[in-house]
């Protein structure tokens, strides 16, 4: 067993570990966040066997000393920042299997409390990833056997890994982030009410980016992307599709039953948004189809999610759109039950994680050819239509209107969408992936197959 120093404490970990005479590859997932993505990837890890620890930024224990002397605090305040603070939380792995450098996350988050610049939060941001994969690469690499990092936050530790003939793993969780930025730069130029002060400074920091995560894809060994649009956007600017595998997102757990009795008719259709209001997820989109309906009592919109449009946009909409700003979990997850159709306009999505967690909820779905999640749509669970075409948005939500009780029928489908689809299959996916991807390269992996039954095959973007 070989000793790791970290900044508070020294802490062990088995540089191998043999079951039943077989020696396991020792793996580390490093990724400054706790998003679903990223902690049932490392569970996928733990569940094989594998996972030597899971590296991030930042920690929220719920249980823990600063959570209880928080809550003491007077007048709710205290509560207020735990529950803020809990969206940090690792709720998926045992805390000896985690590991943090915090130190830039705190400051980042302090900033956005602060409402500084978006430059200046980009910039401790940028920082922030910069180093924690620098940290990553000088005390972690070296005393493992294979790396798994996210797009960005991998290239100092693929370079390291590469020295070391450690097996180097990267996850795509987006669109190859060119595509996006030509979409940025068209949406701008149709919409120029969308343009910002601060579109000069973005501009000018990208093609060194997009230098990082091209240079971290011809490093990895494997590449792992969230859908088949992730993969082919990748693909399409040079990404070896040899190299590239495709393990779609799961969702959270399905409510139990559909009940049928809450939706009535004769009420107004109920539409919600759920995500960024943003250019990228085709708000402006929506603003403009939602107008062409004109409903009036016969439908509302309600749209959850940090407001990003410039706010003339927002100022001009009409009563029958609510804007509820980000809320938690339990809130969002109470609205999909709630509501009649999900909207989700998105111009450019890897995934869509709201699709997945409307269906899981049994909410039908409206979205775009452009949303990696798209894949889990057809028309007994909602509706595809074209990005960018309010026309097609707003002909969409007046089948909705015209369909009251096909959208009703609509529900069953989507759940059983998501039964099929939960995070147990992703993980399941995930290792089936990895394990051929790192054979086809050379590396004799040897995980805890939780599916031996062969239900999840690997996906190869295409045969090797």
């Amino acid at each position: 067993m070989r000793r790791v120093a970290f900044a508070s404490s020294a802490f062990c970990v088995p540089f191998d570990e043999t079951k039943g005479g077989v020696s396991v590859m020792r793996t580390i997932l490093a990724y400054p966040g706790n998003s679903c993505h990223a902690q049932n990837a490392a569970l996928a890890l733990l569940e094989a066997g594998a996972l030597q620890t899971f590296l991030t930024s930042f920690r929220f224990d719920r249980n823990g000393a600063l959570a209880s002397m928080l809550r003491r605090a007077p007048f709710g305040f205290g509560e207020a920042i735990v529950r803020q603070l809990g969206r940090r939380a690792f709720d998926l792995l045992p805390g000896e299997k985690i590991t943090t450098l915090p130190a830039w996350e705190i400051l980042r988050t302090a900033a956005q409390v602060a409402r500084v610049s978006p430059p200046v939060v980009d910039r401790i941001w940028d920082q922030m990833a910069r180093r924690f994969d620098a940290e990553a690469a000088r005390r972690f690499v070296p005393r493992t056997r294979a790396i798994v990092a996210f797009e960005y936050i991998a290239l100092a530790s693929f370079r390291r890994a590469q020295q070391e003939g450690v097996a180097r793993i990267l996850h795509l969780p987006s669109l190859d982030s060119r595509h996006f930025d030509e979409l940025r730069r068209r949406e701008v130029a149709r919409w120029r009410e969308l343009a910002t002060p601060y579109d000069a400074y973005f501009e000018s920091k990208f093609e060194e980016r997009y230098e990082r995560c091209c240079a971290e894809r011809d490093l990895a060994d494997v590449m792992i992307a969230n859908s088949s649009l992730t993969a082919w956007s990748h693909v399409e600017r040079g990404a070896d599709p040899t190299r590239v595998f495709v393990a779609p997102l799961g969702g959270p757990e399905p409510i139990a039953r559909v009940e049928t009795a809450r939706y009535d008719e004769r009420r107004p259709l109920r539409v919600m948004f759920a995500g960024q209001f943003s250019i990228g997820k085709g708000a402006y989109y929506l603003i403009s189809a939602w107008r062409k309906l004109a409903a009036g009592d016969r439908a509302e919109l309600v749209v959850y999610g940090r407001r990003a449009l410039p706010a003339p946009l927002l100022a001009s909409l009409s009563d029958d759109v609510q804007l509820q700003g980000a809320v938690t979990r339990d809130v969002l997850f109470a609205a999909y039950e709630r509501a009649d159709v999900l909207v989700f306009p998105t111009l450019s999505d890897g995934f869509g994680m709201v699709v997945a967690e409307a269906l899981a909820h049994g909410l039908p779905v409206i979205t775009t050819d452009q949303a990696g999640a798209a894949d889990l749509i057809g028309p007994d669970n909602g509706r595809i239509i074209p990005a960018a075409d309010a026309d097609a948005l707003c002909e969409a939500l007046q089948w909705c209107l015209d369909n009251r009780r096909r959208l009703v029928e609509m529900r069953f489908h989507a759940l059983e969408t998501a039964r099929r689809n939960r995070w147990t299959a992703y993980r399941r996916r995930l290792i089936a992936n990895v394990d051929l991807g790192l054979r086809n390269r050379g590396y004799s992996p040897t995980f805890d197959r939780p599916d031996s039954t062969g239900e999840f095959p690997p996906r190869p973007l295409v045969r090797s």
